[in-house]
């Protein structure tokens, strides 16, 4: 099941929104709605707080969007190309192919993030003020000065020192002028990262200690989340230098084992999954490669129609985002991988299929590798 579904495509750049953005919408709705526009609208009726609140929720994830564009943008305006920005429960991620290029870069991709949540600040400081003279009435001006405040908090905790926030990303940048040196810079940046998520996390059972239930389940929530951000950050940059020069050729699975198209899904299930218990299989047919069939893909489908469902109609359609030459090097199949979200590459020279190359493979040899140089 997809974690995410497509809403739009602003500027060639597809939005997502993960479900659990959800999540965090109708929290902000609530706490809006029963306590924030209750205290500054008393004399509204309360179905007037539930839209006031949703009308300054969707305004405030339109704003992080915004924020998120901001980055893409000069990311692409610096060759770097983004596959798309997702809207989840803590905010919005901009998906890059690649890291910047330089520091300057990384500084100015980094900046923009936080300009554009002050700009907006300063936008709904300036539209309270009009709509105060103006006489407008008392409920815009409390949605344009809660949005005031929120994108101004957003400005600012962004700029806080700790990798991936923006704060961080513009450190390693500094950092990685300094040491000419982007593993290093991004190792600090992220141990500074960590520590802010554990302080997070600390600030967050004092709340559940205090009473403050909510307060304290968000920070620890935000706390694991940025600590496994900043490990995986640093992570991928590790990758990318140990497996920079390494082919997909080296790494790949030769003796690939595919079904015929017609193939049945209880057939499938029987006579290769249980049989050879590999996790997917190219589907051909006429010796042309036609497309890639996961296990995953096979539990999607309704056990009840496996007998008249075959490998063509349940398999994942032969694209760009499932195929690699094996001449390209391994740090190039991550981001496809990561696109097709199904782990598996098919390695296809002409129209032969070479072998077929997992995100397991490449992780192996990059742990050894890495426990070998350090």
């Amino acid at each position: 099941m997809k974690k995410s579904f497509r809403l739009a495509t602003l500027f060639n750049i597809p939005i997502e929104i993960n479900y659990t953005w959800f999540i965090v919408l109708g929290l902000i709705i609530f706490t809006l709605a029963r306590g924030y526009f209750p205290y500054t609208n008393p004399e509204l009726d309360p179905a007037s707080h539930w839209l006031m609140a949703l009308i300054a929720a969707l305004l405030l994830f339109a704003s992080l969007l915004a924020h998120e564009f901001s980055h893409s943008l000069v990311a692409i305006h610096n060759n770097l190309p983004i596959n798309g920005i997702t809207l989840f429960i803590f905010g919005g991620v901009a998906h890059m192919e690649k890291e910047p290029s330089s520091p300057a870069v990384e500084f100015k991709m980094a900046i923009a993030g936080p300009l554009m949540s002050f700009f907006l600040s300063l936008l709904f400081f300036g539209l309270t003020q009009v709509f105060y003279i103006l006489r407008f009435p008392s409920f815009v001006l409390s949605i344009t000065n809660y949005l005031f405040m929120l994108n101004l908090v957003v400005g600012i905790f962004n700029l806080i020192p700790g990798f991936p926030l923006d704060g961080g990303r513009v450190l390693r940048a500094t950092l990685w002028h300094f040491y000419k040196d982007i593993r290093k810079a991004t190792a600090i940046a992220s141990g500074f990262g960590k520590g802010f998520a554990f302080l997070l996390m600390g600030l967050g059972f004092l709340n559940l200690f205090t009473g403050a239930l909510i307060a304290g389940i968000w920070f620890i929530f935000i706390g694991l989340f940025l600590r496994e951000a900043a490990e995986s950050s640093y992570r991928q940059v590790a990758i990318k230098k140990f497996l920079g020069k390494v082919t997909i050729a080296s790494l790949i699975t030769k003796d690939v084992i595919s079904v015929p198209a017609n193939t049945t899904l209880d057939q499938l299930i029987d006579n290769y999954f249980f049989k050879f218990r590999h996790h997917s299989f190219p589907v051909v047919e006429d010796d042309q490669i036609l497309g890639l069939l996961t296990l995953h893909l096979v539990k999607e489908v309704d056990r009840s129609k496996w007998a008249k469902t075959t490998a063509r109609e349940a398999m994942l359609p032969l694209n760009n985002s499932l195929v690699i030459s094996e001449y390209a090097e391994a740090i190039e199949a991550l981001p496809k991988m990561a696109r097709n979200k199904v782990g598996r590459l098919l390695v296809i020279e002409g129209d032969k299929l070479v072998g077929i190359l997992s995100q397991r493979d490449i992780m192996q040899l990059f742990e050894f590798k890495s426990e070998i140089e350090g």
